[in-house]
């Protein structure tokens, strides 16, 4: 059987340097407060997903943003009002997730640089240009695909695929009972579904992290897909569906 997951990609909650367009890549700011409001309904839509695998940036925006996003919920077990970007048991937190580092441009904005002949080159061509300090192009999709990569190998290891290839549907119907027993009826009526991937569909993996990387994420993964034609606001959230074909990861996006 084919492994499949439905990945659902959280761009962290709105940070100072997101209201005022300036460059932030490993600078480790926090999220505002009406940044964390606005994850609010995030966090009922994916209160219910029972997930195999969480993964998190390290950095404190993406922290926050998931003790926002599992503070209702028995797996998080987060004050509702906590914005300490306290470390979850359980979950993973990859520094292979963090933004492209923009070395000496963090911080600045578009007006500061565009006389700087040397960012005009990068935006023409980011992939032949690196911030001065920062990170290439190449260095970064390079981690982006060995998360990827590495998220092969865990899901393979979770669903013991080489011992049992019958073991998905096991571990699914475990998930299927272990939710079930959580939920609410309340809950289930207002969700109008089961709130978990079914067998055909994938388990369900929760990534929360960049701008940046989702895209990459999403043009490694979607054929055809350009790094640039995917837009995900913060504390929004992207849903792929991705079947490793042998060798790498290929996806269709299951919403925007």
């Amino acid at each position: 059987m084919d492994m499949r997951i439905i990945l659902h990609l959280v761009r962290h909650g709105r940070t100072l340097w997101n209201e005022e367009r300036r460059y932030l890549g490993h600078e480790d700011q926090g999220i505002l407060a009406e940044g964390r409001e606005q994850l609010l309904p995030l966090r009922e839509e994916l209160r219910c997903r029972h997930f195999v695998r969480i993964y998190c940036s390290d950095l404190l925006r993406c922290r926050q943003t998931l003790d926002v996003i599992l503070s209702d919920s028995k797996r998080g077990a987060v004050p509702d009002d906590d914005m300490s970007g306290q470390f979850i048991p359980g979950v993973e937190y990859d520094p292979r997730l963090r933004e492209l580092d923009f070395g000496d441009w963090e911080g600045k904005t578009y007006e500061d640089l565009k006389t700087d002949s040397l960012y005009r080159r990068w935006i023409d061509n980011p992939a032949e240009v690196t911030p001065p300090s920062g990170e290439s192009w190449e260095a970064f999709g390079s981690r982006v695909q060995a998360f990827l990569s590495g998220l092969h190998l865990d899901v393979k290891e979770l669903l013991h695929m080489e011992e049992a290839p019958d073991t998905l549907a096991q571990a699914e119907a475990e998930a299927e009972a272990e939710a079930e027993a959580e939920a609410e009826a309340e809950a289930e009526a207002r969700r109008g579904d089961d709130g978990r991937g079914t067998l055909a569909e994938g388990v369900d993996v929760l990534v929360v992290t960049h701008g940046g990387v989702i895209r990459e994420m999403a043009a490694a993964t979607v054929p055809d897909t350009e790094f640039w034609a995917t837009s995900v606001m913060p504390g929004e959230v992207l849903k792929l569906q991705l079947t490793w074909d042998g060798a790498r990861w290929r996806g269709v996006r299951l919403s925007e």
